[in-house]
């Protein structure tokens, strides 16, 4: 664990649909030897719901704690970092899910696809 709440981050993930969020939650599980490394991008560990593995889509925030160690500045040592990593959903539908997460977290890592580049999402209105 932490020695003290500053080695301590809540982080979300914030990206379009099929940008690699989960895949990229899912390595970080394999450093921390949550998952296996051939299972990585494979298994959606984050996506719990039956609905979500039978889609490939996350629909629902999931969280989970991953612990880090980093050496001092300097090389005096080791410390210790838990990052609460948030994985959230990329499709328009599910946006609450995501501006929820943003609200809690102390940062966020954007995830843009290199190919398709930063993707806009925005809402038709009816009528």
């Amino acid at each position: 664990m932490a020695e003290n709440k500053e080695q301590v981050r809540v982080i979300t993930t914030i990206g379009h649909v099929d940008h690699g969020k989960t895949t990229f939650v899912d390595s970080l599980l394999v450093a921390n030897n949550i998952i296996s490394p051939r299972m990585a991008g494979k298994i959606r560990y984050m996506d719990s719901r039956e609905d979500e593995q039978e889609r490939g889509i996350t629909m629902e925030s999931s969280a989970v704690s991953l612990r880090f160690k980093m050496t001092k500045a300097g090389g005096g040592g080791i410390e210790n970092y838990v990052i609460n990593l948030v994985d959230t959903p990329g499709h328009v539908d599910f946006s609450t899910e995501v501006s929820i997460a943003a609200r809690l977290c102390d940062g966020a890592l954007v995830l843009v696809d290199v190919v398709e580049g930063v993707c806009t999402q925005f809402f038709v209105k009816p009528g």
